[in-house]
């Protein structure tokens, strides 16, 4: 079971990784900045927010640091509180 869940992660990661690289690197990925956005916090909601913040400092993104900065840490910081509650409530 833990080898799915840690190859789920690697796996959205690695998409959210170079999903990152292609749209600020390439012109193969033409959206609005609200549409660019909203994938990257879907992306950072199912677990790649490593992916996201690796990918940011990478390709040096530009385009919304107030995104990168404060909304990507403040999902993650939830994330990591649900896994360690469930993970505490599991132990107990």
């Amino acid at each position: 079971m833990y080898n799915i869940i840690v190859g789920y992660f690697i796996v959205i990661n690695i998409i959210a990784l170079l999903f990152m690289y292609v749209e600020s690197k390439t012109e193969l990925i033409k959206l609005k900045d609200s549409w660019i956005n909203f994938i990257y916090i879907v992306l950072t909601i199912l677990g790649g927010w490593i992916g996201i913040i690796v990918a940011s400092r990478l390709v040096y993104y530009k385009r919304d640091e107030r995104l990168i900065k404060k909304v990507v840490p403040f999902i993650a910081f939830l994330e990591v509180v649900i896994v360690g509650y469930v993970i505490y409530t599991q132990l107990a």
